[in-house]
């Protein structure tokens, strides 16, 4: 997962860090808020389904951990892009991205945390499928 992870770390980087800015104009946090829209809520949903597949395999505790987590950012991400298109909203979206991106790091990190030592062939189908999913859409130079 971790390669996965990394590729998504590193696409929301590239549309969240410009609206840290406190100075970011409206156009830059509202790339921002289109990504988060479409492409984040997308892989947040294939992340999902794979926990879904993985619960079996997690402790009940790790389970409710990172399903609390997911439940955060998820929020942080609603929360960003309610903010996000407005106007005069440079300080407040520079600080919630900061915060979701921070966030979608820790849960992913965790994720591979609670998932060490599973092989892929723990996985069944429907999980093979989502996992080649997310590989898929893996940007080739992340």
């Amino acid at each position: 997962l971790r390669g996965v992870h990394d590729a998504w770390v590193h696409e929301a980087r590239c549309f969240l860090e410009p609206a840290m800015e406190p100075t970011a104009d409206f156009w830059t946090r509202w790339a921002a808020v289109r990504y988060l829209d479409d492409d984040f809520r997308d892989r947040y949903e294939l992340e999902r389904g794979l926990l879904a597949e993985l619960r079996p395999f997690l402790g009940p505790l790790t389970a409710e951990r990172l399903a609390r987590e997911g439940d955060r950012l998820i929020r942080l991400r609603l929360e960003l892009d309610r903010i996000g298109r407005r106007r005069g909203t440079a300080a407040e979206v520079a600080g919630g991205a900061r915060a979701l991106l921070d966030q979608l790091m820790r849960w992913l990190a965790e994720i591979e945390q609670g998932v060490a030592g599973l092989t892929r062939d723990t996985l069944a189908p429907e999980g093979e499928s989502l996992l080649a999913h997310m590989e898929a859409a893996r940007p080739a130079t992340a």
